[in-house]
C-alpha cells in the first residue's frame, strides 16, 4: 500500500497574482490559455525564440494546471489580454538588450542581456521564478 498523502484537489485556479507581481484586476484574473498563446506569439516574433524561463511559460504552465483542474477550457483568453494586449519589446541600451515584457500594460517580464546574447540580470517579475530586478 502506497505511503504516498493524496493529492488535494485545486481549489481555485492559478491567477496573475498568485504568480506575477501585477496589481488591479489582472491580479485576481486566472491564466488563461489564450493569454499564455499570445504571450508565445509575442516572445516568437520579437525574440524569434520562446524564452525558457520567460512569461510565456510560466503562463502556458499555470494555464495547463488552470484547465486540468477544470478551472478554464482550452479557448479561454482573459478580457485583459483581448482588449489590452500583451507586448514584447526589445531596446539596445549602450551594448546590453533589454527586453519587457507585458501584460494589460503591466509588466510580467524585465531581462537584461549583453548584445551578444549573454544573460545578464533578470527579472520576471515572477515571486516564484527567485529572480532579481534589473
Amino acid at each position: 500500500m502506497s505511503q504516498e498523502k493524496p493529492r488535494r484537489p485545486e481549489q481555485e485556479p492559478i491567477k496573475y497574482g498568485d504568480i506575477f507581481n501585477v496589481s488591479g484586476d489582472l491580479s485576481s484574473q486566472p491564466i488563461a490559455p489564450r493569454d499564455a498563446a499570445t504571450m508565445q506569439s509575442a516572445e516568437d516574433r520579437t525574440l524569434d525564440h520562446a524564452r525558457k524561463d520567460g512569461p510565456a511559460s510560466l503562463m502556458t504552465s499555470a494555464a495547463q494546471k488552470n484547465e486540468d483542474a477544470g478551472f478554464i477550457d482550452n479557448n479561454t483568453a482573459t478580457n485583459i489580454a483581448r482588449n489590452e494586449g500583451v507586448a514584447v519589446s526589445e531596446i539596445n541600451n549602450g551594448g546590453k538588450r533589454v527586453i519587457t515584457e507585458t501584460l494589460g500594460g503591466q509588466v510580467l517580464g524585465k531581462y537584461e542581456e549583453d548584445a551578444d546574447g549573454a544573460k545578464g540580470t533578470k527579472d520576471a517579475n515572477s515571486k516564484h521564478a527567485g529572480l532579481r530586478a534589473v
